[in-house]
C-alpha cells in the first residue's frame, strides 16, 4: 500500500484553533463523510479523537484495495500479452494471466475478498478486450495527494482567514482516448437498487454521495496543481454487491436488491459546477463550525443505528462527555 507522507500530516490537524500554528486538515472522508454525515460525529471522531472498534467491512476494504493496488503494478509488464491471449479468443488464459498478477497475500483471505477481486478481474478482462492496452493501465494507482490553500470565510460581518492542509488518497485515474483525465473510486461495500414502477433504479441519494465525493478529488487534484487536474469523467465500482446480503424491502415498502455495479460518467458543464458549489458549501459550513465552536447533531433513526458515539450524543439522551465514551469502550 502507498505510504502515507507524514511530513505533510504533521503540519496539520483536526483540533484546529484560529491563530494557532497548524492548518486545518480537511480529507475526502472528513468533509463529505463524517462531518456531511453528522457534525456531531466529526467532533468525537476528528476533535477528540475517539476512536472506533475495526470491522470485519474496514479490513476488507483495506485488503481488496491493497491486492488491486498491487494487482496494476505486477500487470504492467504482462498487459499486452493479456490483450494478445483476448484477440486470440482465449480468455480463460487471459484470465490466468490476471490471476498470477494478484498479490498473495500474507494470510489467506477470511471475509469475502475473493468474491470482489474475481468480479474486478472480470471487468477489467472486458475492458481491455473492448479498448485494448492503450489506455487500460492507470496513471494514477492509490497516490495519496496533499495541498495547501488559505480559505476565506465572512461570519456575523466579520472576516477570517484559515489555513487549510487538503489530503486525500485517490484509487485510480485512467487517460482517456479525448486525453482528459477519469478519476475511478473501487468500494467494497454495498450498492442497493430499488423496484419501481417495473423498474430497478440507483438510490439518488447514493449517486449524489458518490458525485460529492468524486467531486472533491476533483477539486483536491485542481489544488494541488496536479498533471492528471484534467478530470472530464468519474466513476465508481462496486464489486460485492451480487454478494451482498439485503433486506428485502425498505422502509418504504418497495422491494430492493444487492447488485454489482459500474457507473461512469462526463463531469463536466452543469454537473461540474453544482457539485464544485456543494463541496464550498461544505467546506464553509465546516469552517464556519470550527470558528463558531458549534457542532449540532443530525440525528436520524436509521444513521444513528450505525453510530459508534450514540452512547454519549445528546440527541439519544447522551451526557456529551467523551470520557464516558471512553469509559464504556474500556469496558466492552
Amino acid at each position: 500500500m502507498t505510504d502515507r507522507d507524514w511530513s505533510a500530516y504533521a503540519k496539520s490537524t483536526y483540533q484546529y484553533e484560529l491563530g494557532g500554528k497548524k492548518m486545518l486538515r480537511m480529507t475526502k472522508s472528513s468533509l463529505t463523510s463524517d462531518f456531511d454525515y453528522c457534525p456531531k460525529q466529526y467532533e468525537y471522531k476528528r476533535i477528540h479523537r475517539l476512536p472506533q472498534p475495526s470491522t470485519d467491512a474496514m479490513i476488507k476494504g483495506t485488503n481488496v484495495h491493497d491486492a488491486i493496488e498491487q494487482f496494476y503494478i505486477n500487470l504492467s509488464t504482462e498487459v499486452n500479452k493479456a490483450y494478445a491471449l483476448l484477440q486470440e479468443d482465449k480468455r480463460d488464459k487471459a484470465r490466468e494471466l490476471f490471476n498470477k498478477c494478484l498479490p498473495v497475500p500474507d494470510e489467506p483471505y477470511k471475509l469475502g475478498e475473493e468474491e470482489p477481486l474475481r468480479v474486478r478481474l472480470e471487468w477489467d478482462l472486458d475492458r481491455l478486450a473492448s479498448s485494448g492496452p492503450k489506455y487500460f493501465l492507470p496513471i494514477i494507482n492509490e497516490l495519496e495527494i496533499h495541498a495547501y490553500a488559505e480559505e476565506h470565510i465572512e461570519i456575523n460581518g466579520e472576516e477570517f482567514t484559515v489555513p487549510v492542509h487538503y489530503a486525500g488518497s485517490i484509487d485510480r485515474a485512467f487517460r482517456t482516448e479525448e486525453g482528459g483525465v477519469a478519476i475511478m473510486e473501487l468500494k467494497t461495500g454495498k450498492w442497493v437498487q430499488t423496484l419501481k414502477n417495473d423498474e430497478w433504479k440507483d438510490s439518488n441519494f447514493k449517486l449524489q454521495s458518490m458525485r460529492t465525493e468524486m467531486a472533491f478529488y476533483k477539486d483536491l487534484l485542481e489544488l494541488a496543481d496536479h498533471e492528471c487536474q484534467n478530470v472530464t469523467h468519474w466513476g465508481w465500482v462496486y464489486p460485492s454487491g451480487g454478494a451482498t446480503v439485503t433486506e428485502k424491502y425498505n422502509k418504504w415498502g418497495y422491494e430492493q436488491r444487492g447488485v454489482n455495479h459500474i457507473h461512469y460518467e462526463p463531469c463536466t458543464g452543469r454537473r461540474e459546477k453544482d457539485y464544485a458549489k456543494k463541496i464550498r458549501r461544505m467546506k464553509d459550513a465546516l469552517l464556519t463550525a470550527y470558528l463558531t465552536g458549534h457542532f449540532p447533531e443530525s440525528p436520524s433513526t436509521g444513521k444513528c443505528a450505525w453510530c459508534t458515539y450514540k452512547p454519549i450524543c445528546p440527541s439519544w439522551g447522551g451526557s456529551d462527555k467523551p470520557e464516558e465514551y471512553l469509559k464504556l469502550l474500556e469496558e466492552e
